[in-house]
């Protein structure tokens, strides 16, 4: 947020005042006027140091010196309206001399607005959008007001499914107002069940979103786990409590999955991966494949090793399949048995 003298180009006490003033006359109309007294009351109420009436009546003399060099500048004639014994207000309305956000803040909310087009076909990226026009708004000249935000500027997967999208407000308020919810779930096996759920984090993968929740409803000895919203037919706000698990790490859930296979009992693995098709080694240098990736690259620059330490997951699967030929895997044995056994079945469906 840009400070006092970004604002009016002064600093010091008499600059906060006339900030403090022009925000609450803004909001005054030729309809509601804010009257002498409650402007002099509210401006005192937002102040450390406290001013008198003489210091008041400075400071709207030098408001309304503020408005006609800003008319002279901008070819914009506003000025401040005083209708005695009823209040002030500005000449134009929804006008304000001091914008509260500067360039910089409006195009990163521009770009945040772009990134937020994730959440588009929901409620959720309407109000956000809502928002964010008003910022802007607030900080143009009335002229420029009430034009489209951009779109586009920041281009982002749009395949996600609308009914993975259509509970995401209702969750991310249940995370933040910590509250329980009764989900009507699905499972993997087709099978329906009533669930008492405690969202702590939603997560985007594959096209899809997932929430790891607290289940009330589960016999598991562990009560956190990983479910796709996909999966969800309806949510309510339960009676049940909140629960925190301790055992829950928002930073470490995922730390060796690379999606959301998560394994509570299992260890992760150091998988060890050579691959051999030189086009590709600068895309995993430069891309790892996950955040715990080291690599070495022998000195023909033939071979580009590679090693992550992963849970043992269909994920880790679908990855070493994804480049075929093109990779081998090392380490461990149990894996490259595996990999093994998935080529011969491979093999045997062309036969």
């Amino acid at each position: 947020m840009p400070n006092i003298k970004n604002l009016t180009g002064k600093s010091g006490a008499s600059a906060e005042r006339l900030v403090i003033m022009d925000e609450l006359i803004s909001k005054a109309s030729s309809v509601k006027p804010i009257p002498k007294e409650v402007l002099f009351k509210k401006v005192n109420q937002k102040l450390k140091t406290k001013i008198g009436k003489e210091r008041f009546n400075q400071d709207i003399g030098e408001l309304r010196n503020e408005l006609d060099e800003y008319s002279r500048t901008n070819g914009i004639e506003v000025f401040l309206i005083n209708i005695r014994n009823i209040g002030y207000y500005y000449s134009l309305k929804g006008f304000k001399r001091y914008n509260n956000i500067d360039e910089d803040d409006k195009n990163l909310l521009l770009y945040a607005n772009s990134l937020f087009d994730v959440f588009s076909g929901t409620p959720l990226y309407q109000k956000f959008n809502t928002v964010v026009k008003r910022l802007i708004d607030e900080s143009l000249t009335i002229e420029k007001k009430n034009e489209d935000l951009p779109k586009n500027i920041v281009q982002i997967d749009k395949g996600i499914h609308l009914k993975s999208k259509e509970w995401l407000p209702q969750i991310l308020d249940a995370i933040l107002q910590k509250q329980c919810l009764d989900v009507l779930y699905t499972n993997a096996q087709k099978i329906t069940q009533k669930k008492h759920l405690c969202p702590y984090v939603i997560k985007q993968y594959n096209n899809k979103w997932h929430m790891v929740a607290y289940d009330h409803t589960t016999t598991r000895p562990e009560k956190t786990n990983v479910f796709t919203l996909d999966n969800i037919d309806s949510i309510d706000l339960s009676n049940r409590p909140y629960i925190i698990d301790e055992n829950f790490n928002a930073e470490d859930y995922f730390k060796y999955c690379l999606g959301i296979w998560h394994e509570h009992k299992e260890k992760p693995i150091k998988v060890e991966l050579e691959f051999l098709e030189k086009t590709i080694f600068n895309s995993i240098i430069n891309n790892p494949i996950h955040h715990s990736q080291t690599h070495r690259l022998n000195k023909p620059q033939t071979k580009l090793t590679v090693t992550i330490e992963v849970f043992e997951s269909p994920e880790l699967m679908r990855l070493i399949n994804s480049y075929g030929s093109s990779v081998k895997v090392l380490e461990p044995i149990s894996l490259v048995d595996k990999v093994k056994e998935n080529g011969k079945n491979v093999i045997n469906l062309y036969k």
